[in-house]
Parts: structure tokens; C-alpha cells; sequence
């Protein structure tokens, strides 16, 4: 059996028409990739945002409670 060597126009479009569809196929993964990327940075931002509150929250309350420590030291020396 011999094979045929000749570059024909069925093979130039075969080879175009591979590489069109890797390029394709690589594109759409870039841009999964970006969207998990935008994803993971929202759940952070979030991730962060609440663990700030949960410390200003709780910087306030030890606050408070010094505030009042404080105020019960000032009655006790009136």
C-alpha cells in the first residue's frame, strides 16, 4: 500500500480546519479559566469583607467593655 504524499486541497482544508479548532478550544478554556479566576476573587473580597467585620465587631466590643470598666472605676472613686 503507498500513500499518497501530494498536498491536495481536502488536506490544506483537514490541516485549517484543525488548527481553527485547537485555537477554539483554547480560547474557550482561557476564558473558563478567567471566569473561575473572577469567581475565586469574589469569594475572598467576601471571605475578607466578613472576617473584617467579625474584627470590628469585635474590637467594639472589647471597647466597651474597657468603656465600662472604666465608668465603674470613675463611681467607685466618687
Amino acid at each position: 500500500m503507498k500513500l499518497n504524499t501530494n498536498i491536495s486541497v481536502e488536506n490544506i482544508i483537514t490541516i485549517a480546519t484543525i488548527i481553527c479548532s485547537i485555537t477554539l478550544a483554547f480560547g474557550f478554556m482561557k476564558y473558563d479559566i478567567d471566569v473561575m479566576r473572577k469567581d475565586l476573587e469574589l469569594k475572598v473580597d467576601k471571605r475578607e469583607l466578613d472576617a473584617d467585620r467579625n474584627l470590628i465587631a469585635y474590637k467594639l466590643d472589647v471597647m466597651m467593655q474597657d468603656i465600662a470598666e472604666i465608668k465603674q472605676i470613675l463611681k467607685e472613686k466618687k
